[in-house]
């Protein structure tokens, strides 16, 4: 009895293996836009966003597509910037953590929302769809450089912050220039 509980077990399980491992079978066809490649994405000279808008309107797609990349390059100038505080903090014990943070991302939201005034276009490409719409798809990016530079600037005239404060914020920023590869 035990042996053929056994063997219809192992039946089961090998059944399972084996039409799982059919391989993975595609949902459609695969779509990889324009600027989908790693020369488009974040490095360590630029942050880059890509984004993409549709409509019948020709510029409105542009404004979509422009909207979308901007808000992707923001999001990863926010990202980085965040995981190099949280390090600096962590190192810094003697810092008012929730405080110091706050101050930071204050300081980035403004640096990011000045700075997207300062971005390059990199690639843009429009298509019009078989539907007589307007697809197009934009790349953007900042120089990490410069980013830095002007945060540096920023957190000097920050007139709310205290000199421990600002000096740890350009502690902070001259780690992150020195980081920089080029």
């Amino acid at each position: 009895m035990k042996t053929s509980f056994i063997k219809s077990f192992a039946f089961i399980i090998l059944t399972t293996v084996i039409t799982s491992c059919g391989g993975f079978k595609k949902p459609g066809k695969e779509v990889t836009g324009p600027f989908s490649s790693s020369r488009y994405q974040t490095n360590s000279r630029y942050f880059r966003g890509v984004g993409s808008g549709t409509s019948m309107d020709l510029n409105t797609s542009k404004s979509k597509a422009m909207i979308m990349a901007k808000q992707r390059l923001a999001s990863s100038v926010n990202t980085t910037m965040r995981t190099v505080a949280d390090r600096y903090v962590k190192e810094n014990s003697m810092l008012n953590a929730s405080e110091f943070m706050s101050k930071y991302e204050e300081l980035n939201r403004e640096v990011t929302n000045t700075m997207l005034a300062d971005i390059r276009v990199i690639g843009e490409r429009t298509f019009k769809l078989p539907n007589n719409q307007y697809e197009t798809h934009i790349a953007l990016e900042i120089r990490k450089r410069s980013m830095y530079n002007h945060l540096k600037r920023q957190a000097k005239i920050m007139k709310q912050w205290n000199e421990a404060e600002r000096a740890a914020m350009e502690e902070l920023i001259d780690r992150l220039l020195a980081e920089l590869k080029d």
